[in-house]
């Protein structure tokens, strides 16, 4: 079968803070935590040319608390950020926290009651923005997204569109997201799902969109768009990241997981 052939990368968004609105589904695996996982994706430029980082993915439980923790390494392979995801309630809304030792940035969600925290720093001298955020109906956090497209995965087929409420905490609130336009198709001889990600209205037509790849079992094989994590140059640029089976790897040791959890971030790629 021959691939499926992709939009046109180049498309730029106009506005700046909808480039980096858009920044918010870096690698997020279509999979409850039903079992233990260890895998890798590769962060690409156009057509895969040149990696540009790679992810390193732990999904597993501690003390009952679904959790995920990632690395972001560079191609060298040193990590240079990380991110904790805590499914403590609804699990299209979890915690999250985030930090670039690059330069310091940090994010987070956390809840608090009825209500969430959000949080972002620019970089590490510079002062923590926190606020406090009520529910909202469909509301999306970060991998939460995962969850949303697992139970809305029916629904959601054909030209069906749903409006979400993803929460950004670089911008402290929310972003009214449109997803849908699904459609089945195949990729390199495997059964596909391809989902879109934009933004509603007239920026919907202005942004560029974020494109989603899924196996018909709910495995993300493929996203294409404006990444979450920043370039050299503190840009979020276009970027596509892999999730080939063939980079899953055994179940997570504690011993691994404990040390991801705590080795240091380098400052700089490639130093």
């Amino acid at each position: 079968m021959a691939s499926i052939s992709w939009r046109n990368p180049h498309r730029r968004c106009r506005f700046a803070e909808a480039a980096l609105l858009l920044a918010v589904l870096g690698a997020c695996p279509l999979r409850a935590h039903a079992q233990d996982r260890h895998y890798l994706g590769v962060a690409s430029a156009e057509n895969g040319s040149a990696v540009r980082y790679r992810e390193e993915h732990w999904l597993f439980r501690a003390d009952g608390v679904a959790t995920r923790l990632v690395l972001y390494r560079c191609p060298s392979g040193e990590p240079f950020a990380r991110k904790l995801v805590y499914e403590r309630g609804d699990p299209a809304a979890p915690d999250f926290d985030f930090e670039d030792g690059r330069d310091g940035y940090r994010e987070g969600v956390r809840r608090e009651g009825e209500r969430w925290l959000v949080y972002a720093r620019e970089r590490g001298d510079a002062p923590m923005q926190t606020r406090l955020l009520q529910a909202m109906p469909d509301m999306v956090v970060d991998a939460g997204f995962d969850a949303y497209v697992r139970e809305h995965w029916a629904s959601l087929a054909g030209a069906t569109r749903r409006d979400i409420a993803f929460v950004m905490p670089s911008r402290q609130d929310y972003l009214r997201l449109r997803l849908g336009d699904a459609r089945d198709a195949w990729l390199d001889g495997v059964a596909v799902r391809r989902f879109r990600l934009g933004l509603g209205g007239l920026l919907g037509a202005l942004a560029p969109a974020i494109d989603l790849t899924y196996t018909m079992d709910g495995h993300l094989l493929r996203f294409e768009g404006i990444g979450t994590i920043r370039d050299e140059r503190g840009r979020h640029a276009w970027v596509r990241i892999d999730f080939p089976r063939s980079l899953e790897r055994a179940a997570p040791q504690p011993g691994e997981v404990a040390a991801a959890r705590t080795v240091p971030l380098v400052t700089r790629c490639g130093a």
